[in-house]
């Protein structure tokens, strides 16, 4: 994302497209396909989250944290 934004301000304020830029943008962004995560319904209730998946018969994938995000305490 970042790069992407300095890409496109590199871009606007020199008011020239540099194809070798572009490329070495579109090569560090993810693809559609590796975006299909983004589309998953996250749950925050365990319990409607496991009667859910019940009757879709589907799993739970269930991520839990202990501590500061940043792993500094």
């Amino acid at each position: 994302m970042l790069v992407q934004l300095l890409a496109a301000a590199t871009a606007l304020s020199s008011g020239v497209s540099d194809p070798l830029l572009d490329k070495q943008v579109a090569s560090v962004l993810p693809t559609v396909k590796e975006e299909t995560w983004l589309q998953i319904p996250w749950r925050m209730d365990i319990t409607s989250a496991r009667i859910e998946a019940q009757r879709s018969q589907k799993p739970i994938f269930l991520w839990m944290m202990n501590g500061n995000p940043l792993g500094s305490t």
